[in-house]
């Protein structure tokens, strides 16, 4: 696969499915880009698609102003892998990871993803997030 048509397949799982934009949906967008085997594993985990769809649409509403920035791309010489250094930022309005937000504080921490593409969707991310300095940010 070709550079420009991995990052076709990769970016808008940034930049319209984590970022909330007013043009798409979470699940829109994660239902064309994600395999329907998709796993999203990190240390803790495997989520599948169904449970990715629901807990990106959950972030949307919990923090509305949630940006998901890759920073740098780097798709291996097959293209059949794909790591991404990306910022997210945004200011949570609720309950969000045992704090009660009210909007005014925001985080902005750095991720790493791992994504594997079979058959021009995503079939696999291993992903780290900064979340222990995003809460530090968010605790003020």
């Amino acid at each position: 696969m070709t550079e420009p048509l991995v990052e076709s397949i990769v970016l808008p799982f940034y930049q319209r499915a984590l970022t909330v934009n007013t043009q798409t949906t979470p699940a829109e967008v994660l239902e064309r880009v994600l395999a329907s085997t998709f796993q999203s594993i990190n240390s803790q985990e495997i989520k599948d698609k169904a449970t990715l769809i629901k807990q990106v649409g959950f972030f949307w509403k919990l923090i509305p102003d949630l940006v998901w920035a890759p920073q740098d791309i780097v798709v291996s010489a097959d293209g059949r892998k794909v790591v991404v250094r990306a910022v997210a930022s945004g200011s949570p309005k609720g309950s969000f990871m045992g704090l009660e937000l009210d909007g005014s504080k925001s985080f902005r921490i750095d991720s790493t993803d791992i994504h594997e593409i079979n058959g021009g969707q995503i079939v696999r991310v291993h992903h780290l997030e900064d979340w222990a300095t995003g809460m530090r940010q968010l605790k003020g």
